[in-house]
């Protein structure tokens, strides 16, 4: 590494520390003052908003932290064309684009690391902050710990679909429980019984009619106890806390997703949300590339220019991001076109601004 790709670096990395810091108070405030009557109306104490703020920061940070390294980019790189440095750098052969391949490669790896903090830690820490706001601060149930479930609505990959008017999650009792089961379009079997009980290994149904479909003709059973150990779907299944997206990691809204094409819902709103996963961790190496080609110009921009430039590249980006996603869940475009659009735009743009400062 030379000496000069050591001073960009850590000028670089201090900026987008002292960026993320400047952030997260400012979206921290504003957010506070946004909740401020729902902590006063339910006598929060210090100590829960403080715990709830807490869970919320790798959220927010994984939200701030393209426009933290936008603002890294455009001061460091700014700074060195204001004293020149730049400037001398090129004149001695050194390309734009070699000058900034530290800041680049930075940016890359960060994106990388978005990824997996996206996966790992933000579904938990978010999940256990929707937990403070509704259990410990709004005084309501927690969503785990309810005991009855409703209108349960199942559908299997094996053309089974289950109905269910209640669920005991303790005692793993149905309540009015139907299953259907269909060969194509037309309806092969339907069970209709009283209740339903979980006995360690598989479901039994007791009190209710069984009835076939064939050739046009309906063939009633009834019984009182009937085993039904083909039966896909367990308790646990049942029992599962249904998440927001922000709480779930790829693999748990995928699987969410494929549960609601099944039941036949939509599923356009999730699929903009899963493919956004890994979408939104781009923006930072996006943002760092038209950060050097603005930086780079003849025009030597000063720190208040720089500042605005990032809020305004900044606006824009989540403007044109809101405005994928929102067609992308209305099914105007393809949910995966919803989600990249905005990556897209601004890598075009990016790479021909690069493009031309490297000139």
């Amino acid at each position: 590494m030379r000496i000069h790709d050591k001073y960009v670096l850590s000028s670089f990395w201090k900026n987008i520390f002292l960026g993320l810091l400047a952030f997260l108070v400012i979206y921290i405030t504003i957010d506070f003052n946004e909740k401020i009557g729902t902590f006063i109306d339910n006598n929060a104490t210090i100590f829960q908003i403080i715990s709830y703020y807490f869970f919320e920061i790798p959220w927010i940070i994984l939200l701030i932290l393209p426009v933290a390294v936008l603002l890294g980019t455009v001061f460091s790189l700014g700074k060195m064309s204001r004293d020149n440095e730049l400037t001398a750098l090129i004149s001695s052969g050194t390309p734009l684009v070699r000058i900034a391949s530290p800041l680049l490669l930075s940016a890359l790896l960060i994106s990388v690391f978005s990824i997996g903090f996206s996966e790992i830690v933000v579904p938990r820490t978010n999940h256990r902050a929707e937990e403070i706001m509704r259990v410990d601060i709004e005084k309501k149930k927690n969503r785990s710990s309810s005991r009855f479930k409703k209108n349960l609505h199942y559908q299997s990959k094996e053309n089974m679909t289950y109905y269910a008017e209640k669920y005991d999650t303790k005692l793993k009792v149905l309540t009015n429980v139907i299953i259907q089961e269909n060969a194509g379009p037309r309806l092969k079997t339907r069970i209709d019984a009283e209740k339903g009980f979980w006995n360690g290994t598989m479901w039994i149904f007791i009190e209710g009619v069984s009835r076939s479909f064939s050739n046009g003709e309906e063939t009633i059973k009834r019984f009182s106890r009937l085993p039904m150990p083909k039966l896909e779907i367990k308790p646990k299944d049942l029992a599962k806390e249904e998440m927001e997206p922000e709480e779930m990691n790829f693999v748990q809204l995928r699987e969410y997703i494929d549960k609601i094409k099944r039941q036949g819902g939509s599923f356009n709103k999730y699929q903009v949300d899963l493919y956004f996963k890994f979408s939104f961790p781009f923006t930072t190496l996006l943002f760092t590339i038209i950060g050097t080609a603005l930086s780079a110009s003849k025009r030597k921009p000063s720190m208040a220019t720089g500042f605005g430039l990032t809020l305004l590249i900044s606006f824009t980006y989540y403007g044109i991001l809101r405005l994928g996603q929102a067609f992308g869940k209305s099914g105007v475009m393809h949910p995966f076109i919803g989600a990249w659009a905005g990556n897209v735009i601004f890598l075009v743009v990016g790479g021909f601004l690069l493009y031309k400062a490297n000139k």
